[in-house]
């Protein structure tokens, strides 16, 4: 697998295309560490250590950043880093020394010229442990004198800290750590390792500026507390490694060497040999959204039993989880992973729904998703079909009865079948229910009450999966077949829309059927598009391609409805009030692949998505997928910078198109 290398122009520009583009690194149970390029936290959840404790929600950020420098005996220090101030300074001035930046695996590297002889910095995090591991190397002809100051927050990682209070507590166990606490619940850290010599300072820097929660519209400048320096003698071709790490423990030198080897093999695995370089990176992204929930950290790594929705902020949804499952976990030969997650959720289904979330602070589900269970039973059926697992599905057939009987009877929030089409309705006042699912304070911006076609097609595609399924392990006469026929007969009666020569997006809402145009339609028509006439599956991807795809996903809405939004942009309620008015969904692109392909597209006529896909692993955060981006060219990447769903659909979206072009 090649190393992803950003083009050599993006280091002489000035500090810009540095400061806007981000890296990640995770440990598989939550915790990662991430920032900019140039090393300047943009973002509340920015940090070279946020651990998650316990798994995989709870996170920390205990390092924010570091201010780096190399000496020699004979010049100035020179900076590494950059730090950026509320008043608009940037200090120190590291981003001029910068000179490149890869991904080797999942394995940051960056590369800096200095006066002093070329330096090359890296990161990387154990699996299963909130430990952040950098390592310096020095490829310069002379010595150099290493300086790392660390930033320290101790903190959660949706707040921002501001003050000196409370106080952090600082030891020293030997001459090359330390280890600091602070008053409140967040874990202690230690910081440190062999080579190093601490030099105490004990003082707080003012006024770190977070630029993307302003633009957010949240607080966004942060204090932090600097224990002191870190500063090391490295010799010509040697390396040393600072390591932070939220217990008490540190690892060897030696260990953190063979570390590094652990996590680059893991790595080189998963990437596999196939599938180009797009496919390959993807795949390294998939694993990053992998996680483990538990009640505690780890003493081993652990499997994978849940999926975060996106980094950095999110955690573990139920619907994010089961619709980007077959991307992450089948399309890339880990369906272990994938029957341990949709084992997991079922233990959790209650009256036939799926958890949407887990908050932050606890372990109780919330069921707020009127389609959470219909994707758990689509992942299913799609983990039962690539392996033929009859056990697991015999296991968990259990689940999906309990889906359809509670959907049969009526559940939460007014969801229930219509016994006069057999077609799934719900909703209740001040709930937001189906995957456009904004709301701010009191306002549910698409509430989608009623009857939506996405949430339709997937009960057909869940009924007819169960018929297939119950069959399989001789479950006779579990549900009436009869249902499943009313369905294939009202689905295409109820949503064509004659007039826009696509589906409506809801039928029988409180104000009639909804014809906006809307991406709900290209997932009907790939759930279950044989609910369609292979003429109404043709318009209605047409009239997506007119309307709602771009080079990266589909548009939440089509330009000349009078509710579209142009731009993305503002506080949370002008952000939440446009969030599927217009925005592009990266996930949405699997889906439009899956479609038309289904109904007969030649795959060369969409190679150039994957173009496109290449173009963006290197913009944003480098080697993701952006949740969205902006409606209007040049569709500039925006939400949360690492998205599950949207790897997920990308990945299966590609080996779609392998599959059907043959290569």
């Amino acid at each position: 697998m090649n190393d992803l290398h950003l083009p050599d122009a993006l280091f002489t520009g000035g500090p810009a295309p540095l400061l806007e583009r981000e890296w990640l690194v995770t440990n598989g149970i939550g915790g990662y560490a991430s920032s900019t390029l140039a090393g300047a936290a943009a973002r509340r959840y920015h940090g070279l250590l946020t651990a998650a404790d316990p798994p995989p929600n709870a996170r920390w950020v205990l390092v924010s950043g570091a201010d780096e420098f190399v000496g020699c005996s004979s010049g100035r220090e020179i900076p590494l880093s950059t730090q950026r101030y509320a008043d608009g300074t940037l200090h120190p001035d590291g981003f001029r020394s910068l000179a490149g930046f890869r991904l080797h695996g999942q394995r940051p590297i960056w590369r800096y010229d200095t006066d002093h002889g070329r330096v090359e910095k890296t990161v990387w995090m154990p699996r299963g442990a909130n430990r952040t591991h950098v390592r310096y190397t020095n490829h310069a002809r002379q010595t150099l004198r290493l300086r790392v100051r660390p930033f320290l927050s101790l903190r959660w990682f949706h707040q921002l800290r501001r003050g000196a209070d409370p106080t952090f507590a600082v030891t020293a166990p030997d001459l090359g750590s330390i280890h600091v606490r602070a008053d409140g619940a967040a874990p202690a850290v230690r910081l440190g390792g062999p080579g190093w010599r601490f030099e105490p300072l004990a003082c707080w820097y003012w006024n770190f500026h977070r630029p993307v929660e302003q633009a957010r519209g949240f607080d966004a400048v942060e204090d932090a507390f600097a224990p002191g320096d870190f500063t090391a003698a490295l010799a010509p071709g040697a390396s040393i490694t600072l390591q932070l790490a939220a217990a008490a423990e540190l690892w060897t030198d030696a260990a953190a060497a063979a570390s590094q080897d652990a996590f680059d093999a893991r790595s080189h695995a998963l990437a596999g040999v196939d599938g180009g370089d797009v496919e390959q990176r993807l795949r390294l992204a998939a694993d990053q959204m992998l996680v483990w929930r538990g009640p505690r950290v780890p003493s081993a790594p652990p499997e994978p039993n849940t999926v975060v929705a996106g980094y950095p902020w999110f955690g573990d949804w139920g619907r994010d989880t089961m619709i980007a499952l077959p991307g992450l976990c089948l399309d890339t030969g880990r369906a272990s992973i994938a029957k341990a997650i949709l084992l997991t959720y079922a233990r959790h289904v209650n009256q036939g729904m799926l958890p949407n979330r887990w908050p932050d602070e606890h372990d109780q589900p919330e069921y707020g998703a009127f389609d959470a269970a219909l994707w758990f039973v689509y992942a299913l059926a799609a983990y039962t079909r690539a392996t033929n697992d009859t056990e697991t599905l015999a296991a968990l057939a259990a689940a999906v009865l309990d889906v359809i009987d509670w959907h049969l009877r009526g559940t939460r929030h007014g969801i229930r079948v219509d016994p006069a089409d057999g077609l799934l309705t719900g909703g209740a006042e001040g709930a937001q229910l189906t995957w456009m699912d904004a709301k701010f304070e009191d306002w549910v911006v698409t509430p989608r009450r009623g009857k939506p076609v996405e949430i339709n097609a997937l009960w057909f595609a869940a009924l007819e999966f169960a018929d297939e399924a119950f069959t399989r392990i001789g479950w006779r006469g579990a549900y009436d077949r009869d249902l499943l026929d009313k369905v294939r007969e009202s689905f295409p009666r109820r949503f064509w829309n004659p007039a826009t020569g696509g589906l409506f997006d809801v039928v029988d809402g409180p104000h009639g059927d909804d014809p906006a145009v809307r991406p709900n339609q290209v997932i009907a028509a790939a759930a279950a598009g044989a609910l369609l006439t292979p003429e109404q599956r043709a318009s209605v991807l047409d009239l997506a391609e007119r309307t709602l795809l771009t080079p990266v996903g589909l548009r939440s809405l089509a330009p000349d409805d009078p509710a579209y939004a142009a731009r993305y942009a503002g506080g949370p309620a002008e952000r939440d009030g446009s969030y599927h008015q217009g925005p592009v969904w990266s996930w949405l692109l699997g889906m439009y692949v899956q479609a038309r392909l289904d109904a007969g597209a030649d795959a060369r006529t969409l190679r150039h998505l994957r173009d496109s896909m290449r173009v963006h692993l290197s913009e944003a955060l480098v080697g993701s997928v952006s949740e969205i981006f902006q409606p209007e060219p040049p569709f500039r990447p925006d939400g949360a910078p690492a998205q599950a769903w949207g790897i997920g659909e990308w990945l299966r979206g590609l080996r779609l198109l392998r599959a059907a072009d043959g290569r």
